[in-house]
């Protein structure tokens, strides 16, 4: 019955691989992100450290995204920014799997604003994979370089390359590139009026040549904020929203895939 269940879960994650496009389980945007598309180089600092440089407030936040309803296919991650004058710094770390099968990151990067324009940044980050399905552990280290330009005020342009380079440490006879699989992502944001964000971006890994994605955050009343977006490679279109009290946001999102169904993801932020 046990072994049963190994190779249940190991199906299960084998169609997660396939229908998502991309094996980076660890890499997940935050929900307010996955609300407009999952457009993570423009919004989410996991995805492009430069975006440190930007921030002018501490940041910690916490997302949990379940996939297909199936509990042992949810990722969770969390992360804490301290921008400051001399070297905005962040720490991120993230859970992907069950007890059988786990796959973990462990993650700090670094930003710097080099003019009104411009800012740059890079990250470390430690993946590791540990599976009784696999009878052995894997683990590898890998890089992320990432920049950042605002040309006006209104519009914002970032591009990031993550997981390159990368090596494996210990992983002989698994392929560790499901737990840092390397990806390019080029995005833009258009502040089309104080209340309405559109964004947009193209991506780049080895399992989908091109993927696009676009979105938008809409603000009806001060402190809560309406999300829709799509994702190519394969459809999935999403829709969320936030809603902020007490320095404390809360971020909700439903993705659906027309052949695996919804996924939900429910984030907590607070910025001091």
């Amino acid at each position: 019955m046990r072994l049963h269940k190994f190779q249940l879960i190991g199906l299960l994650l084998s169609i997660n691989c396939i229908f998502i496009s991309a094996r980076d389980n660890l890499r997940l945007a935050d929900v307010r992100t996955l609300g407009m598309g999952g457009n993570g180089v423009t919004h989410a600092v996991l995805f492009n450290p430069a975006l440190l440089a930007w921030q002018d407030r501490k940041d910690a936040r916490i997302d949990y995204f379940n996939r297909y309803s199936i509990k042992e296919l949810a990722t969770v991650s969390g992360g804490f920014c301290l921008p400051n004058r001399i070297l905005p710094a962040g720490l991120h770390i993230a859970s992907f799997g069950y007890d059988e099968y786990r796959e973990s990151m462990f993650r700090l990067s670094v930003g710097k604003q080099l003019n009104d324009c411009w800012a740059l940044g890079v990250s470390v980050q430690y993946a590791l994979l540990q599976s009784v399905i696999f009878e052995t552990d894997a683990s590898r280290l890998s890089t992320d370089i990432g920049a950042s330009f605002r040309p006006a005020e209104y519009w914002f342009l970032s591009l990031s390359v993550i997981n390159f380079p990368s090596v494996s440490l210990n992983s002989e006879s698994v392929d560790s590139e499901r737990i840092a699989a390397y990806l390019i992502e080029l995005g833009v944001n258009w502040q089309m009026m104080d209340d309405l964000l559109l964004t947009g971006g193209l991506a780049h890994n080895r399992e989908a040549p091109l993927c696009a994605s676009m979105g938008m955050e809409y603000r009806p009343f001060p402190d809560f904020h309406l999300r829709a977006g799509v994702k190519t490679s394969p459809f999935l279109p999403s829709v969320g929203a936030g809603y902020a009290f007490a320095g404390v946001t809360v971020d909700v999102v439903m993705i659906y895939h027309p052949i695996l169904g919804v996924s939900t993801g429910i984030g907590l932020s607070c910025s001091f």
